[in-house]
């Protein structure tokens, strides 16, 4: 009877043996673990720096990381602080490769050498038809501390502070007041081009205040009227006395710099007289318009700028 009942506990031990390693096949087959990279340094490891650990892992897509299985940032074991985490996924023939990054800084205050050791982790996933748990294993360094122990001997090991190194600035400084200077003549003379303001100096000629009257005027045949008159008072001032159209030869001798626009002012003069005895009224508009461009051509001669 007692052999029957030891060969009966046998066959039960090798059944049970038998499922727990199927069991462990059929897990195996679901998770690996497929590398831990932990720091590269394991020694002279001191308080504040910062350890990096890289866990990847790989599942059958029906298993998910929930976030609850994760180690939880700011966690504290033996002096290692758990200070950030990252996960990253992907997906390839139904499988799911997990990147963990696990960044661990030391907070020690250990007064000699000693072994130290970034914590197990364990990450247990959910979804299939039982949870997977895998598990890191602990990871030792040696931590060193910033001066021997004692008070003593924390002076001695004091270290002299240095003033950083002063760099000659004055190139820079020079170049930096050139390239201000150019910047400054370059929107004056931008400023000095199309600018209608007239409390500028050289900017208040006749044809340039005669430009803005021009812009204010509406357009109708008064408005018309009233241009030619503030052309007309531009020639005259810049001639000293009335201008008249068979006169416009002399005038342009004694103002070369508008000898550029010597067709567009004979022109101008025509139209002017053309315009006092025409018997239909003409475009307001367009003629309005067209003697603002030329005030603003005549002002860029007189200006010296065109």
């Amino acid at each position: 009877m007692k052999n029957i009942i030891q060969g009966m506990a046998k066959i039960l031990t090798l059944i049970s043996f038998g499922l727990y390693t199927s069991v462990a096949m059929a897990l195996a087959s679901e998770a690996k673990l497929i590398s831990v990279v932990n720091p590269s340094q394991s020694n002279g490891i001191q308080v504040g720096d910062v350890l990096h650990r890289t866990v990847r892992i790989e599942v059958d897509s029906s298993y998910q990381l929930p976030k609850n299985a994760l180690p939880m940032k700011g966690e504290r074991q033996n002096g290692v602080e758990l200070s950030g985490i990252e996960v990253k996924l992907s997906e390839h023939h139904k499988k799911s490769l997990y990147t963990i990054a696990l960044h661990y800084q030391v907070f020690a205050s250990a007064a000699k050498p000693e072994v130290m050791y970034l914590p197990a982790e364990h990450f247990s996933f959910t979804g299939g038809a039982q949870p997977l748990d895998i598990k890191v294993p602990t990871w030792g360094f040696w931590f060193s501390p910033l001066v021997a122990d004692g008070i003593s001997n924390a002076k001695e090991n004091l270290q002299p502070q240095y003033k950083p190194t002063l760099f000659d600035i004055s190139t820079h400084t020079n170049r930096l007041w050139v390239l201000l200077g150019l910047l400054f003549v370059g929107l004056a003379g931008l400023l000095y081009v199309n600018a209608d303001i007239r409390w500028l100096p050289w900017m208040n000629g006749a044809f340039a205040e005669a430009h803005r009257k021009l812009k204010k005027l509406s357009k109708t045949p008064e408005g018309q009227k009233q241009a030619l008159v503030y052309m007309h008072q531009a020639f005259n001032k810049i001639h000293g006395e009335n201008l008249f159209g068979h006169e416009a030869e002399p005038f342009l001798v004694a103002n070369p710099h508008f000898s550029a626009l010597t067709a567009d002012i004979k022109a101008f003069f025509e139209r002017s007289n053309a315009s006092l005895f025409a018997s239909q009224p003409s475009n307001s508009s367009q003629f309005i318009h067209e003697l603002i461009v030329l005030s603003k051509r005549l002002r860029d001669c007189e200006r010296g700028v065109a």
